[in-house]
């Protein structure tokens, strides 16, 4: 069923006075190299309650999933999003610790693809602007933040720093796509704390959809979603693929995902997905005023 709230309720948790950060100076590191060195033993954190607030906003969670009002977003929101970019734009990432950088990666590939397609306005075509990891659309390749004085793209953040700096195959169901077939928005913002227990329970949210992992018989049915990052979070190894996969069957069921069974690949749906408001009267504030609070704390 669709949601009825009326758009008020969308917004009316954001002002320009829940924006609790300020953007701290441009980190002056010679990046990318600085993506790869971290603080082991740091205590340092990035703000992210504008993340949820924006969110929170701007969504209405429906069937287990995060919907976006992107033409409310268009109209309303875009200097929300561009004061938060400017603050990511500045953090200094080599000073973190690991946990907090692949947080911070995610969320800020996330923030990044909502504020791009808000951007839009009306989107259409975006199979094509999409495109997938081995062939990314133009909408992917184009720059949209500078860290540590390197331009990074969407594509530039998956490929280039999260997938090669993480072992870790559940980074995928923390990528937000934008379209039906691909994981949910995150309402709640990834942190250095949580990233590890939140990753392992997007991915058994996923894998727990039967048009994304389903046995039946002598069949493993899945989603090509697992395709699209095959090379990238696989290394191109079906048999690492399915014992990732079998870790979110049933006991009874591991046999067949791991070995035995046929693979019978679905193709995902690239369907654009939002939440469509009747109006676009929100609680969102003109003001240019910046907010006080930061990073570090």
């Amino acid at each position: 069923m669709p949601h009825t709230r009326p758009p008020q309720w969308l917004f009316a948790a954001l002002a320009v006075s829940a924006l609790g950060f300020a953007a701290p100076a441009m980190a002056q590191a010679d990046a990318p190299a600085s993506f790869i060195t971290y603080d082991a033993d740091s205590q340092l954190v990035v703000e992210t309650a504008p993340y949820e607030e924006i969110i929170s906003a701007l969504s209405v969670p429906e069937n287990g999933r995060t919907l976006i009002a992107y033409d409310v977003a268009h109209d309303s929101a875009l200097p929300f999003f561009a004061q938060y970019v400017d603050y990511l734009s500045g953090i200094p990432v080599e000073r973190l610790n690991r946990d907090e950088q692949l947080a911070f990666w995610l969320n800020t590939r996330n923030i990044l693809l909502v504020q791009g397609l808000a951007e839009q306005g009306r989107v259409r075509g975006f199979k094509k602007k999409r495109g997938t990891p081995s062939a990314p659309g133009r909408f992917w390749t184009e720059t949209r933040i500078t860290v540590s004085g390197t331009a990074l793209s969407l594509q530039d953040i998956e490929q280039n720093i999260l997938f090669a700096g993480w072992d870790d195959p559940n980074i995928i169901y923390g990528l937000y796509q934008g379209m039906k077939g691909g994981p949910t928005l995150p309402r709640q913002p990834f942190t250095g704390a949580n990233i590890e227990a939140e990753l392992a329970e997007a991915g058994r949210l996923f894998n727990n959809e039967p048009r994304n992992l389903r046995v039946r018989n002598n069949t493993v049915r899945l989603s090509t979603y697992f395709d699209w990052y095959l090379s990238l979070a696989f290394a191109g190894d079906e048999q690492a693929l399915r014992a990732h996969l079998a870790g979110f069957a049933k006991p009874e069921q591991q046999p067949l995902v791991m070995t035995d069974g046929k693979l019978d690949r679905r193709n995902l749906s690239t369907d654009f997905e939002q939440y469509r408001t009747r109006q676009a009267n929100t609680g969102f504030s003109s003001s240019g005023s910046r907010p006080t609070g930061g990073f570090g704390s």
